[in-house]
C-alpha cells in the first residue's frame, strides 16, 4: 500500500507551514479588508435606518401639524361663523324691537290724531247741525242742548 518516509513528513510539514505563511500574509488581510468592508456596510446600513426613522419621525410631525392646523382653522371658522350668526340675531332682533317700539308710536301717534279728531268733530257738530237745518229749512234755527253720547256712537 503505501509507505510512509521522510519525504511525506517534510510535505506535510511544508504544507502547514505554507498554510501558516498563507493565512498571514494573504488571509488575515483579506478577512480584515472583508471585515472593513462589512463594517463600512452596516454602518451605513445603520445610518440609512436612521435617517429613514427620523425622515418618518419628521413626516409624522409634520402630519400632526397639519392636523392640528386643520383641526384649529375649522374651529376658530366655527367660532367665527358661531359669534357672526349670534350677531347677526341680536341685530335682527333689535331692528324687531325698535320696528315694533316705532308701529306701537306711529298707532299711539295715530290714536291721538283720531281722538283730537273726534273732539273737534264733536265740537264742531252743532254749528253743523245749525248750518244743515238752516239751509233745509231756510230759517236760523239755533241748538240749545246736545247728545254727547248720541254723537259718541255715531263716530265710532
Amino acid at each position: 500500500m503505501f509507505e510512509f518516509n521522510a519525504t511525506f513528513l517534510i510535505a506535510m510539514v511544508s504544507f502547514v507551514l505554507f498554510i501558516i505563511i498563507m493565512n498571514k500574509i494573504l488571509y488575515e488581510p483579506i478577512l480584515s479588508v472583508i471585515n472593513e468592508r462589512q463594517d463600512y456596510i452596516d454602518k451605513n446600513n445603520n445610518a440609512a435606518l436612521d435617517s429613514k426613522n427620523m425622515s418618518k419621525s419628521i413626516l409624522d410631525d409634520k402630519e400632526k401639524k397639519l392636523n392640528d392646523a386643520a383641526i384649529a382653522s375649522k374651529k376658530l371658522i366655527s367660532e367665527r361663523v358661531i359669534q357672526e350668526n349670534n350677531t347677526s340675531a341680536k341685530l335682527t332682533e333689535d331692528a324687531r324691537i325698535k320696528s315694533l317700539s316705532d308701529i306701537d308710536s306711529a298707532k299711539k301717534d295715530l290714536q291721538h290724531e283720531v281722538e283730537q279728531t273726534k273732539e273737534a268733530l264733536k265740537n264742531n257738530v252743532k254749528d253743523l247741525a245749525e248750518n244743515i237745518s238752516s239751509k233745509i229749512l231756510g230759517e236760523n234755527i239755533t241748538i240749545d242742548t246736545v247728545d254727547d253720547e248720541l254723537i259718541d256712537r255715531e263716530l265710532k
